[in-house]
């Protein structure tokens, strides 16, 4: 896999993740059971289990996740609308396509060796206000107590805090680690367990094995003011670090202060900028 800077990722996947919704919510479906949200609907109308589950960072978005998932991210777009991170938040009318609403969180989760690659992800999504005000179908029986609705094209959602959305094979695997069936993903526990909460974007991945075995990016709006972005890498690659020992050379003249460190496997390298530098902060590749 070509070596690529981690806030050239960042960058596609919000980008991709604004452009995922409006894909799907041009779906319809001439089925005559499809409910139409004429006005908007309190998701208790919808029968069965709701979701309820803590959606405040990318753990809590992993503790829900099923096995095998190899990359996953958390957004927090309300928070991010208060400072300058809000140049990587789409546009209003990107974030409330999907739901007709304001979406204010958003978990995206990814397993790349799924057997179908169209449906090799799933999403969970904090809105506001928490109605379904969206075309629907309600599909078949519920699955252990959850209905799941249709969106057209394979996709449903189920209703909660927070909504999942993704296919019936993914979210019913979902479904399962919600329910305790089944156990979910602990791949990333080593990583997380370094992190604090509080970041407004967050992303872990184990696809790049040419930069480490696993590695992990954040961006945060800090209380005493200015920023910090947080890379971890689980085995770094040494060519790599050498790079991100290059990078903090003659840092301070970018308005940027780098702090490296290593323990045992795994390196962390926190860059901080006050808000005249923000720019330097997100625009420097980061590896």
């Amino acid at each position: 896999m070509e070596k690529k800077s981690a806030i050239a990722i960042f960058l596609a996947v919000i980008m991709v993740g604004s452009i995922i919704p409006l894909i799907f919510s041009g779906s319809s479906n001439n089925n005559s059971n499809q409910k139409k949200a004429n006005s908007a609907q309190d998701i208790n109308t919808i029968p069965g289990n709701k979701v309820n589950y803590r959606l405040n960072s990318i753990a809590d978005g992993i503790s829900m996740s099923p096995e095998g998932i190899t990359s996953a991210q958390f957004v927090d777009y309300a928070k991010m609308h208060r400072s300058q991170l809000k140049v990587f938040v789409p546009n209003e009318t990107e974030l409330s396509t999907l739901y007709n609403v304001n979406l204010t969180k958003e978990f995206f989760a990814v397993d790349l060796n799924a057997s179908d690659e169209n449906y090799i992800a799933f999403r969970a999504h904090e809105i506001r206000p928490s109605v379904v005000n969206f075309n629907y179908m309600i599909s078949g029986q519920p699955y252990n107590g959850y209905y799941l609705l249709s969106r057209g094209n394979g996709y449903y959602n189920v209703v909660g805090s927070p909504m999942l959305f993704g296919s019936k094979n993914m979210l019913e695997k979902v479904i399962d680690v919600l329910s305790g069936n089944a156990s979910g993903v602990h791949d990333f526990d080593y990583l997380l367990s370094n992190v604090e909460e509080g970041a407004e974007f967050q992303i872990i991945s184990s696809e790049n094995k040419e930069v480490a075995d696993q590695y992990y990016l954040e961006f945060r709006s800090l209380e005493q003011g200015g920023y910090a972005r947080t890379a971890m890498f689980l085995n770094l690659n040494a060519s790599i670090f050498e790079k991100i020992n290059a990078l903090a050379q003659n840092s301070t003249t970018r308005g940027l202060e780098y702090n490296i460190t290593r323990k045992n496997n795994l390196t962390k390298v926190t860059v901080q900028a006050n808000e005249s530098s923000f720019f330097n902060l997100a625009f420097e590749p980061s590896i």
